[in-house]
């Protein structure tokens, strides 16, 4: 006897809304990223952990972030044909993204008690997206955008002939 098993697999995908906006961003700076991630959960009764519980998972993902100034902010001031004042906001996060096709699940365990869900991967990369971020602001990601926005900036002006430049950042909020 032979018992042969077909898998079906059916994706409905609809597209629910579409927008197409105008962007004003000048991208300075970008942080390329490659994480390893051990998540475990057990449920517990009063602090202690109940046996057979356990559901865990090991992933490895990729991921950018870019940082930079919104042009929208920008002022201007030509003060004659060699000199110029700009002001600008300071840099901010532009995208904090993770590489979907980079995302390997390596070990995942669940219990018949306690079930692994897509959302517990979703919810502990955004928990990560964020955690990265941070530590590199922390850093001085935002300061380097900042320093490369200017740099950019004084070069462009420059081809345009102004020698006397003068650029303000004012930290964003």
């Amino acid at each position: 006897l032979k018992l042969e098993t077909n898998r079906k697999v059916q994706a409905f995908s609809d597209t629910v809304e579409e927008k197409v906006a105008r962007i004003a961003e000048l991208s300075t700076i970008q942080y390329h990223y490659t994480d390893v991630l051990t998540y475990k959960e057990n449920i517990s009764y009063k602090g202690l952990s109940i046996p057979f519980t356990g559901k865990s998972f090991l992933i490895k993902y990729t991921g950018y972030i870019k940082a930079g100034i919104d042009l929208e902010t920008i002022d201007i001031d030509v003060v004659d044909t060699k000199r110029i004042v700009v002001k600008i906001k300071g840099s901010q996060i532009l995208d904090n993204v993770i590489n979907e096709e980079d995302i390997y699940v390596y070990d995942e365990r669940e219990s018949v008690f306690n079930r692994l869900k897509i959302s517990d991967v979703y919810d502990v990369l955004v928990k990560e997206k964020k955690k990265t971020e941070q530590e590199i602001i922390e850093r001085g990601f935002l300061d380097e955008a900042d320093a490369n926005a200017s740099a950019m900036i004084e070069e462009f002006l420059r081809t345009m002939g102004f020698s006397d430049i003068r650029i303000e950042i004012r930290k964003a909020d």
